[in-house]
């Protein structure tokens, strides 16, 4: 059975939660009933287009860009959508550690996409709109690598992603992360600038020092430590694409398991994850902090 659905060509404004997303992967979540043969099609002959200029599948969206959809025959396969489970849906739910009627912050768990795409069906976002009814319409403030977990504030209505994106836009959001580097953080290494660009020229889409790219800031603060590792608290100034990951690599102190920016392998007996946790998020305007506790393990190499 099918659902025939005809799309008008549109201009759509790239809103924080989609900023810094792939093309390809924004179009694949906007229109999940399209294949993704003909999504890979329109951008190929140049009918998606940013800011007037053709892009290509990797392209990364910016906030305030401009993005041409064409105009689009849908065939909506009900049969095929994909849901959820019921028992990820509740596992889900248990993770909530806030919530009013505007947000609810959820400490994600690594390894857990924010959002389905090219290679995963369903991410949070998707879950979290099966919550319920009043889900329906859920979207990300924010996001965090598929790697990383810990605080992430989700709106539940589109009211509530206009407040909370224009948090973020004039700097009332402060987020703060647990990390486990290799080596020894030096204790007088509090504060990283370093420039930070996408490198688009490679496959893994890295990040990399750059003297062209962004200014981006990270304060950093040292916790615990020994010859081996080191736990520190960062505090970022800026939001740049990895800028943690980023800013201790190039430092000499990669993060623990970060497969993308550190060549050490993980030492038998660690948790199979990458060592980077979101602890708190604090909106000034509305006198509002959420924290989550580090996990147990980024305490494991200082234990006796």
């Amino acid at each position: 059975m099918t659902e025939d659905n005809y799309i008008k060509a549109s201009i759509e404004e790239i809103g924080e939660n989609s900023s810094n997303q792939r093309v390809d992967n924004f179009l694949l979540g906007k229109f999940k009933d399209l294949p993704k043969s003909k999504i890979y099609s329109i951008i190929r002959k140049g009918e998606v287009r940013i800011n007037g200029s053709r892009v290509k599948p990797h392209t990364k969206l910016s906030l305030g860009d401009k993005l041409r959809i064409p105009p689009l025959f849908l065939t909506k396969q009900k049969c095929n959508q994909s849901y959820p489970e019921k028992g990820l849906i509740q596992e889900i739910k248990d993770l909530v550690i806030y919530e009013n009627d505007e947000i609810l912050a959820i400490n994600k768990k690594h390894n857990l996409a924010v959002h389905g795409g090219s290679r995963v069906s369903i991410g949070l976002i998707e879950i979290v709109r099966n919550f319920g009814k009043d889900y329906r319409d859920a979207q990300l403030i924010h996001r965090l690598d598929k790697a990383t977990s810990g605080c992430i504030i989700i709106a539940k209505h589109k009211q509530s992603t206009r407040l909370f994106n224009s948090f973020i836009r004039s700097n009332q959001i402060t987020k703060k992360y647990h990390c486990l580097v290799h080596g020894t953080w030096p204790k007088k290494l509090n504060n990283v600038k370093l420039p930070l660009k996408v490198n688009k020229n490679e496959n893994l889409n890295k990040t990399i020092v750059s003297e062209d790219g962004k200014y981006s800031e990270t304060s950093f603060e040292l916790i615990k430590f020994n010859e081996n590792y080191s736990l520190i608290e960062c505090t970022l100034k800026t939001g740049r694409t990895h800028q943690i990951r980023v800013h201790t690599s190039a430092s000499g102190f990669p993060i623990v398991g970060d497969l993308k920016y550190s060549k050490i392998p993980l030492n038998i007996g660690f948790e199979r994850r990458m060592y980077l946790h979101c602890s708190s998020l604090e909106i000034t305007e509305i006198d509002l902090k959420i924290t989550s506790k580090v996990p147990i393990s980024f305490f494991q190499p200082f234990e006796v």
